[in-house]
């Protein structure tokens, strides 16, 4: 105990050091660099790189582009090797590796120095190449090819390679360089690789220093050097400066934070009828709802595309999907439980995309071919996710009405409202559902040459269909009573998470790869699981209830 309390106190030291130490690197950020295919301000490769790293756009409330300077630019290795920067959580993995099971952050040093992960390394490379053979997927895989990401991540800023920082000539879509790689700059720019490199040097040079304002200008220079030569190929600033303000500003955390606010004020209406209150919560809804909007007019205009092209994206254009349905039947039926089911949904699925940007990861890439048509990918993608909304906004009107069943079962005006409410929110959501599979068919036939292929996406989203025109048709012969309907609303939106999370996440299997992802299985499931228990309960009150007829 006494170690570990030494430890501690040491890492606190050395952060304190390093904040005083800290360089403002601002004018760094606005240098333009391209990596993973796409050109992007300094800020944004900086808070990548270092949410790959470490978890976080921001470690120890250090600045991205700041740290990363810092090691690229550290003066000898014992600056940055011994920082503990780097994250893993995988409990498995570290007790193979012989880790402290509760540290969560590892240096350079002692991982890249540790015989067991250089034997790991070499069974991964022979596991790949079985892959082809049958042999299952295994997370520890995972676990270990993205360790070695990481460490390969801080390698490349080590030497340099991954600051490409210099443009082609004239090519827009040709690979650019770091200014360190001698032999590539002579092809790019025999005349004038001097000049860049001195330059590039000159910023390095300011860093170390420690000097800010000799640090500005040196990036300026250089960034109206590299503009200079390559103005085709180089970006606007306005552009750079637009994906920067869009960074600092993370509308999507003020929104969710707006509509947490206005959640509780509209849940205070239920004691509180005075319209302040009510007219309060809605302001505060509709802030909430114009930073969604801004959120994405700042991706769209980025990116040059819709913003639904991966789970980051349609988390959030679901949310921002429930939000303005409910704000529709909230203006048509001047009732707060629309407004108040939807903040609680969006609020959750906004925390979610906040809070685990390892899972869901936040970051703008170029488009895999198969979405490169913004026609399909505007009109499918977008409409089937909408439906996807509307039954976010059925499932948390039923919890609305689950919990009036609980605890005011005597409210029947109210539970009759509300059970009307999540009818017309699912009727919504089958036609949109339904388009949406629909305009997929046809997308798969100008894609794959086939209009039906049962694929797991595809299948899933059937399942999904069927399952609320189930609920619908159940409901519309009276075979249905307000409780169950309520009942079915909650659970017939697992089918739309299997179709929207599971295939993606958990099978990893079909034509739809460009939206594969993994990682939070756990925590699906433990929500999955805890949302269950809660319907199960209520459906066991409701029948136990004294003088419990069908409603």
């Amino acid at each position: 105990m006494k170690h570990r309390l030494t430890g501690i106190l040491i890492g606190l030291v050395a952060a304190a050091c390093a904040a005083q130490a800290a360089v403002d690197c601002t004018a760094a950020g606005r240098l333009a660099i391209q990596e993973g295919g796409r050109k992007k301000p300094f800020d944004t490769f900086a808070r990548e790189i270092v949410q790959r790293i470490t978890g976080r756009t921001r470690f120890n409330d250090r600045d991205p582009v700041e740290l990363v300077f810092s090691i690229a630019f550290a003066k000898d290795e014992s600056e940055w090797s011994g920082q503990k920067i780097i994250r893993l959580g995988y409990q498995p993995f570290k007790a193979r590796l012989g880790l402290h099971e509760t540290d969560s952050y590892f240096s350079y040093r002692e991982l890249a120095g540790n015989a067991k992960l250089r034997s790991l390394f070499e069974e991964l490379g022979k596991s790949q190449g079985m892959e082809g053979k049958g042999k299952a997927k295994d997370p520890l895989q995972d676990e270990i090819n993205a360790l070695g990401n990481k460490l390969h991540d801080i390698e490349s800023l080590v030497d340099r390679s991954a600051l490409a920082l210099v443009p082609h000539p004239n090519d827009p879509d040709a690979a650019w360089i770091s200014p360190d790689d001698a032999a590539k700059m002579a092809g790019y720019w025999p005349n004038d690789t001097k000049k860049i490199q001195e330059q590039f040097q000159a910023v390095g040079r300011a860093y170390q220093e420690g000097d800010a304002a000799v640090l500005a200008r040196q990036c300026e220079a250089l960034a109206a050097l590299l503009r200079q030569l390559s103005p085709k190929v180089y970006p606007d600033q306005p552009a750079l400066e637009r994906e920067i303000t869009y960074n600092h500003l993370r509308p999507f955390r003020w929104s969710w934070t707006l509509l947490l606010l206005s959640l509780l004020v509209l849940v205070m209406t239920s004691k509180l009828r005075h319209p302040v209150f009510y007219g309060s919560g809605m302001a505060l809804y509709i802030a909430g709802l114009c930073m969604l909007i801004i959120g994405f007019v700042y991706r769209c205009l980025i990116a040059g595309r819709p913003p639904v092209t991966n789970m980051y994206e349609s988390v959030i254009w679901v949310g921002f999907g429930a939000a303005a349905f409910a704000l529709v039947f909230e203006l048509i039926y001047r009732s707060r439980y629309f407004a108040t089911a939807a903040a609680g949904f969006v609020v959750l699925a906004l925390l979610l995309a906040d809070q685990f940007p390892n899972v869901l990861d936040p970051n703008i890439r170029p488009l895999t071919p198969v979405l490169r048509d913004n026609f399909w990918l505007t009109t499918h993608v977008l409409t089937i996710t909408l439906g996807y909304a509307a039954f976010g906004l059925t499932y948390a009107l039923g919890h609305v009405s689950l919990a009036f069943h609980l605890w005011r079962p005597s409210a029947r005006p109210q539970l009759d409202a509300l059970t009307q409410y999540t009818y017309r929110a699912m009727q919504v959501g089958v036609l949109l559902l339904a388009a949406g599979t629909g305009l997929g068919g046809l997308w798969a036939n100008y894609a794959w040459g086939r209009f039906w292929g049962w694929d797991p996406k595809e299948t899933w989203s059937l399942i999904a269909l069927l399952s609320y025109l189930i609920v619908l048709h159940g409901r519309y012969s009276g075979w249905l009573t307000t409780f169950s309907l309520n009942v079915a609303a909650c659970v017939c939106f697992n089918a739309v998470l299997m179709a929207w999370y599971g295939v993606n996440f958990v099978l990893g299997t079909g034509l739809h790869s460009y939206g594969f992802g993994s990682g939070g299985l756990g925590y699906v499931a433990a929500f999955v699981a805890a949302d269950m228990a809660f319907v199960a309960f209520a459906a066991w009150r409701f029948k136990n209830a004294a003088g419990a007829t069908p409603v």
